[in-house]
């Protein structure tokens, strides 16, 4: 039997949301050694969560840990059933963002019950905050490391040194429209140093906390994170309106799924652009 950890990449479709506008597809990461598991990111939706329950089921490993690397409902919004099926396994996540949880908690369900109109699993549970940034896999250890931004701060990373692999939440995607539209550009220019932290890691294998399914799970997606958060950016101010700014970036990236969260992303920067220039 191999003592090497193994990664297994679930992601659910895109979906349209009920009151218009798209939703872009979730990663769940299944970590697993000789005996043990370790989950990143939970799903949100019963069908998906039932999705990864079965995968934990049939790698016939015992589920330790549900690591979570931020506070965005379809990220953790999966804990409570999966811990009804795993009921020994422990929900984490780095202080900071355990704390940013439990204050959300309850906005966050009634957020959901809105946002998703039923389509979403409820939630109470509150992931556990980290002592220390080391968690372990049979044994083997792997690094919960908090990071300065990603979509929204605060948030963390799994970096996994024996396979040269992060599990990077939303400070990358991969063929998916990066979610801008609850930052601005002071935080755009710490989640560019989230990406450059990532890469400074020189991981061979980077799990985007959104991808487009069917994408290979490579560090080409570190540049890719970085060149369209630095377009976007600059565009911003370099654009006469939303509708510009969205041609140009779908121009640059032309294969992203969800434009959704592109035309919220544009439209929102602009609304903060004329906020800041009244």
């Amino acid at each position: 039997m191999s003592d090497k950890l193994i990664l297994d990449v679930y992601t659910s479709e895109a979906f349209d949301l009920p009151n218009g506008g798209m939703f872009s597809p979730t990663t769940s990461t299944l970590v697993t050694g000789p005996s043990e598991a370790l989950l990143v990111d939970t799903q949100y939706r019963a069908a998906d969560v039932d999705v990864v329950i079965r995968r934990i089921e049939a790698s016939g490993k015992r589920l330790t840990t549900i690591f979570v690397t931020h506070g965005h409902s379809d990220h953790y919004f999966g804990l409570q059933r999966l811990l009804d099926r795993f009921p020994e396994a422990r929900p984490v996540a780095v202080a900071s963002v355990a704390a940013h949880v439990a204050a959300n908690i309850d906005s966050d369900r009634a957020y959901v019950r809105e946002f998703f109109a039923g389509q979403a699993l409820d939630n109470a549970v509150v992931p556990e905050p980290l002592d220390e940034p080391t968690l372990s896999v049979d044994g083997i250890a792997v690094h919960a490391l908090e990071i300065p931004q990603a979509d929204i701060a605060p948030t963390a990373i799994l970096h996994i040194p024996s396979i040269a692999a992060v599990v990077a939440g939303d400070a990358i995607y991969n063929g998916v429209n990066p979610f801008l539209a609850v930052s601005g550009p002071a935080e755009w220019q710490r989640w560019l140093r989230s990406v450059d932290f990532i890469a400074a890691l020189n991981p061979a294998t980077v799990v985007a906390g959104h991808k487009r399914p069917g994408a290979a799970d490579t560090a080409d997606c570190i540049a890719e994170t970085r060149d369209y958060i630095e377009q976007f950016a600059a565009r911003v101010d370099n654009s006469a309106n939303s509708r510009e700014l969205v041609t140009h970036m779908q121009s640059l990236f032309p294969d992203h799924v969800n434009p959704s969260a592109l035309v919220l992303s544009a439209v929102t920067a602009f609304q903060r652009k004329k906020q800041t220039h009244a």
